[in-house]
């Protein structure tokens, strides 16, 4: 009989105009800084202090010019078979169970990233997501299968079928959820282990996204998904109205 191989695993974080104030590496171990070529001496001199572990990919900046362009990139290009893609403002994680507890130690975050790595390669999941909250309440359970997504998410690439679509930029995370559910039934997601992250407050990144244009995503988002999304635009609260 043939061997059978480990799958491969690689932390990613897409970054734009943040060279100076990203905060994800602070959590790992290892990872690649996704950013655009124009901006590429900025950041290496940034992350100068941690380059040892911390690397930095520039990319053309036509080929990643936006949030669907540089995630579906990622997907496309990245060597590993299973990748993490981490928000880059990312400031807390934490163990959320029936008490809740933050982690600061980069080997633990680390090696929860690779858990659920592995997880989905033994499960054959192509899309996983922490939750969108760290609501407290919001723990019933170790894992779920459907539901939207948070500061980090998983592709297992051999496995996953959605693609990113630039005209729903800023919903575009919640129609990969809706995508995989229709294809592969389901995604994961870890429960007990949030992420928490500055929601475009901070300079760069989609820190421009304008009102008019949310509204529009989100209407075409309800447009394309019919009883299966919708959003509470008095909260800002999406739902994804698929049982699982």
């Amino acid at each position: 009989m043939g061997s059978v191989s480990e799958p491969t695993f690689g932390i990613y974080i897409p970054s734009y105009k943040r060279a100076n104030t990203c905060t994800a590496h602070r959590f790992l171990r290892y990872g690649t800084y996704i950013v655009r070529a124009s901006e590429e001496a900025e950041y290496r001199e940034a992350l100068r202090d941690v380059e040892d572990h911390i690397k930095v990919w520039a990319v053309e900046d036509e080929l990643i010019c936006g949030l669907t362009e540089v995630n579906q990139w990622l997907i496309d290009n990245a060597p590993e078979d299973v990748i993490a893609i981490l928000d880059d403002d990312i400031h807390h994680f934490y163990y959320r169970m029936y008490e809740t507890v933050s982690l600061e130690d980069p080997e633990v975050v680390t090696a929860e990233l690779e858990r659920i790595g592995q997880l989905m390669s033994d499960l054959k999941i192509g899309f996983g997501a922490t939750d969108a909250t760290i609501r407290p309440w919001n723990y019933d359970c170790e894992f779920s299968f459907k539901g939207c997504a948070g500061a980090v998410r998983w592709v297992n690439r051999p496995v996953f079928k959605a693609k990113c679509h630039k005209e729903l930029e800023y919903n575009y995370d919640l129609d990969l959820v809706l995508q995989e559910l229709l294809v592969n039934r389901v995604i994961l997601k870890p429960k007990y282990f949030c992420s928490k992250g500055l929601t475009d407050t901070n300079e760069g990144g989609a820190s421009g996204k304008k009102r008019g244009d949310q509204v529009a995503s989100i209407n075409l988002m309800k447009s394309k998904w019919g009883k299966y999304f919708s959003y509470n635009m008095k909260t800002n609260v999406p739902h994804i109205n698929v049982k699982r």
